[in-house]
C-alpha cells in the first residue's frame, strides 16, 4: 500500500501498482467511495483526475468497472438459489433489483452499442418463492 506524506495528505503520484489495486477492488464489486475511504488509497478527486488525465488508466477502469457488473451478476444468481420459500420474498428481490440497477449503470456503452436489450429484467412470482 501507499506510504502516506509526512503531513498525512494522501499521496496522489500516479502508478501501475495503484492502478491495478483500485482496479482489482472495482472489479471485485466495491464502490470507489468505499476504495477511497481506504487511507492508502489515493483521495477520490485524486482517482478522477487520473481518469481525465491518463488514457491508460482510463481504460483499466472501463474494464475493472464491467467486470464489476459481472460480479453483481453473479452476486444476482447466488441470492436467487439460496432463495428459500420461508424468506421474505419483497426483501430478495429489492436485493436484486438493486444489483441489477448498478450492474446496468456500470455497462452504459453495451446499450449504446446495441449489444441486447440494455438491461436485466427478473420477475419472481408467488410460485417462485414456494420453491
Amino acid at each position: 500500500m501507499p506510504e502516506q506524506a509526512a503531513t498525512g495528505t494522501r499521496r496522489s503520484t500516479y502508478s501501475r501498482r495503484l492502478a491495478d489495486e483500485i482496479c482489482l477492488r472495482l472489479a471485485d464489486g466495491q464502490s470507489l467511495r468505499a476504495i477511497c475511504a481506504d487511507p492508502a488509497l489515493p483521495h477520490r478527486a485524486t482517482i478522477l483526475r487520473w481518469l481525465r488525465d491518463n488514457p491508460p488508466f482510463r481504460a483499466l477502469y472501463d474494464t475493472a468497472r464491467e467486470a464489476a457488473a459481472d460480479t453483481l451478476a453473479e452476486e444476482i444468481i447466488t441470492i436467487a438459489d439460496r432463495a428459500t420459500g420461508r424468506e421474505d420474498v419483497p426483501a430478495i428481490k429489492l436485493r436484486m433489483e438493486a444489483r441489477m440497477w448498478v450492474a446496468t449503470r456500470l455497462r452504459p456503452a453495451s446499450a449504446t452499442r446495441g449489444e441486447g436489450a440494455g438491461g436485466i429484467a427478473i420477475t419472481i412470482t408467488t410460485d417462485d418463492a414456494a420453491l
